[in-house]
């Protein structure tokens, strides 16, 4: 008993001072770590920073309610007497500068910006607690050097609280759709009031300009990323600036979110329009050039800090505790170096991340493979334990980076394609799925000869399930079954030079094909919100225990722990599937039933024949497009703070280059949106021939049915692509 004494009157002497140190070093963790959040990194490090950012505030705020609770009673005068805690109400202060956060971590989730108010009741009560603890124990002494070193310490606690519900609220989604008043031109000078609190882009100076010139609207960077985190139809705002724009200035309004090219240098701008939209939402760049944020941090602020410093270390000090002078010492400077050069340490972190060569925001393209998955969850070595960790809720990538190589090779062909399609404007990703006719088809994906590929006279009764699988399933079940397909087939028969690494040429495409495969069944496990909406996540899990029940028997098992190879597991498969004679009305096994009969009917098609690795490459480029453009652009900006998905990537270039998004589906009616693309020419051009206007037509249509693979000759039995 003892012992147990000594301890809760060493606890009691010292809670103080471990939580205030322990405050400090959460907040220098994250002055650190907070920059990493815009590079992939691994699941478990993002739970370490999720941990200290929640346990920043918390520690705090108990140690305020500590500091207030211990002079509220005053213990601490009779166990240190008064002079020890009227030094610790000096470290009041100090905590509401650690509650005010760090500028590159303000927000953790997109969430957290819609509590801004929570925030504000927050400020309000600790401000509140610190004032009055420091008001009731600060002692009446004559030592006013050390009394004017607090008081500046609290000016600068409040400012330094008041920041982060500025920001929250700035970054909040109703601030964010407040954006559309730039559109219907309602935007007016602004008053001095709203200039020091604005941030210091160019877009009053680009509001400025058209103000002077009056030629249309200019929007900055900002102002295109808001709208499109926003959820803003697009289409809908090109209609609005057309109705503002007369002759000559119809084209350019039409043109002003289409300004991409497929050079190195705008897709650098794609990224760095990434980076600005995480750091609009999470971070404090909304505030951080406000002129009042640039005055207070680079001026005042440093100056307070100074000035307070040296009043503590000129006062009268011998009367106090010696270790609660070194600790206070401690947590003004180490707080001081944080507040004001933390911005600076971040960018230097930054730089580190860059040097290292991180993954940054939606550079990466994780794989996730079905049959892999069985196999390893069969093991006798490691299947019971997966399955353990699966029933408690784990995760398989929570300790993985989640990239791969390819990644660069998919994000340049496909990002490329998209960025050098010029007629796209108004196009529905969705017309992929359609096998009609040639005079009623506006598949974008599958050109004339791939569609007389699949519905020829010779292969039309052979493809059934290939025409099926795209134009009947839901887009979720068919993701599966072409997943579990294009995995059999490529198990099975792979081009020459498949597994090679690193990849040929000749066989980029193909392994591109697999890579989307992968990537898009990743996406219905890990984000099925993502995918589409409604997609079902049970069907992975469930088509997942189908195959390992199918092969569940000791025989079965063994052939597929001593298979040597990828190639032998398919064909186990697809034997198995067969001798069970699993009918398509089977509901537990339809959905293995429908992949391997897909994956049969595609090996049946000629091996010499291009256009059956043409076929299945635009299908998943096909998938991979439509899925971009159904996910909302919250849900988008919401992924952007786990590090973002490659699909954010793709939805940023199709939507700025004018293809339908789900915004735009909702917003504009059907007729609206069977219209052709508005992009009318000039007034000036307005006598065109009749000819000359059909030619211009049919070029149209070509280039829309080539979209996004233009250009692509045919070399040596590959295509041409790849040699850019």
């Amino acid at each position: 008993m003892i012992g147990i004494e000594r301890a809760v009157v060493w606890w009691d002497e010292w809670q103080l001072r471990i939580l205030v140190l322990g405050s400090l070093g959460m907040q220098w963790f994250l002055v650190l770590v907070a920059p990493m959040r815009k590079y992939t990194v691994a699941r478990w490090f993002r739970t370490c920073i999720w941990l200290a950012y929640i346990s920043s505030d918390a520690v705090a705020i108990y140690a305020l309610a500590t500091l207030f609770n211990r002079h509220a009673r005053g213990s601490s005068e009779c166990q240190y007497g008064g002079k020890a805690s009227s030094l610790e109400v000096l470290w009041a202060p100090l905590l509401l500068v650690h509650l005010g956060g760090r500028e590159e971590i303000t927000a953790y989730n997109i969430e957290d910006n819609e509590l801004w108010t929570r925030h504000t009741v927050t400020l309000v009560s600790q401000v509140t607690v610190a004032v009055y603890a420091f008001y009731k124990s600060w002692p009446n002494d004559g030592n006013g050097r050390l009394l004017l070193s607090a008081i500046l310490l609290f000016i600068n606690g409040i400012i330094n609280f008041c920041e982060k519900p500025w920001a929250l609220r700035s970054a909040s989604i109703n601030r964010l759709v407040a954006v559309s008043s730039i559109i219907k031109g309602e935007r007016r000078s602004p008053s001095w009031w709203e200039c020091c609190f604005s941030e210091l882009d160019d877009r009053y100076k680009c509001w400025k300009d058209w103000a002077e010139k009056k030629p249309k609207p200019i929007l900055s960077e900002m102002d295109r990323v808001q709208m499109i985190l926003s959820d803003l139809s697009l289409l809908a705002v090109k209609l609005e600036l057309a109705k503002q724009a007369d002759g000559d200035e119809q084209e350019d309004n039409n043109n002003i979110f289409l300004k991409l090219d497929p050079s190195a240098k705008k897709e650098d701008q794609m990224r760095r329009w990434l980076r600005k939209a995480f750091e609009l939402i999470y971070t404090r760049a909304n505030v951080i050039s406000a002129p009042a944020y640039l005055a207070c941090n680079m001026f005042l602020v440093p100056a307070l800090y100074v000035a307070a410093i040296t009043l503590f270390s000129v006062s009268r000090k011998q009367a106090y505790s010696v270790t609660d002078v070194k600790i206070t010492y401690i947590l003004m400077c180490f707080t001081a170096v944080l507040d004001v050069f933390g911005v600076i340490i971040g960018m230097m972190v930054y730089r580190l991340m860059i040097h290292a060569r991180f993954p940054a925001l939606c550079e990466t393209l994780p794989e996730y493979n079905l049959i892999n998955l069985v196999l390893r969850r069969m093991k006798p070595s490691t299947g019971w334990l997966l399955k353990c960790c699966t029933s408690v809720g784990y995760k398989e990538d929570y300790f993985q980076v989640g990239h791969d190589n390819l990644y660069s090779k998919v994000s340049d062909f496909v990002v490329t394609q998209l960025m050098s399609s010029q007629k796209v404007d108004g196009l529905d990703l969705g017309s992929y799925r359609s096998l009609l006719d040639k005079e009623n088809n506006n598949n974008w994906a599958l050109d004339e000869k791939l569609r007389d590929y699949l519905l020829g006279e010779h292969h039309n009764e052979k493809t059934k399930t290939i025409q099926h699988s795209l134009r009947d399933l839901p887009f979720d079940e068919s993701v599966l079954v072409w997943h579990i397909a294009t995995d059999l087939f490529f198990s099975m028969k792979p081009p020459y030079g498949f597994h090679c690494r690193p990849p040929h040429d000749e066989v980029l495409r193909e392994l591109c094909t697999q890579a989307i495969s992968n990537y898009m069944v990743h996406l219905l496990n890990f984000c099925p919100e993502m995918l589409m909406t409604g997609s079902r996540k049970h069907l992975f899990t469930k088509a997942t225990s189908n195959l390992e029940q199918l092969l569940q028997d000791d025989q079965t098992k063994n052939q597929l722990l001593n298979a040597d190879s990828k190639e032998r597991v398919a064909k186990i498969i697809i034997e198995k599937t067969a001798n069970k004679h699993i009918k398509e009305e089977d509901k537990k096994y339809s959905l293995i039933h429908k992949a391997c009969k897909l994956a049969q009917e595609l090996m049946a098609l000629p091996e010499d024949d291009d256009r059956l690795w043409e076929l299945m490459y635009r299908v998943w480029v096909g998938m991979l497009c439509y899925s971009a453009s159904m996910c909302r652009g919250y849900l988008h900006a919401k992924n952007l703070g786990e590090g973002g998905e490659f699909l954010s990537y793709v939805w940023l270039v199709i939507s700025l280059k004018g293809a339908k998004t789900l915004a735009d589906k909702l917003q504009m009616s059907e007729e609206a949106n069977k219209k052709p693309p508005t992009n009318e020419q000039p007034q000036d051009e307005a006598t065109t021939s009749t000819s000359e206007q059909a030619g211009t037509t049919k070029q149209s249509e070509k280039d829309i049915r080539s979209f996004p693979f233009p250009n692509m000759e045919r070399r040596g039995g590959a295509t041409s692509m790849w040699h850019h």
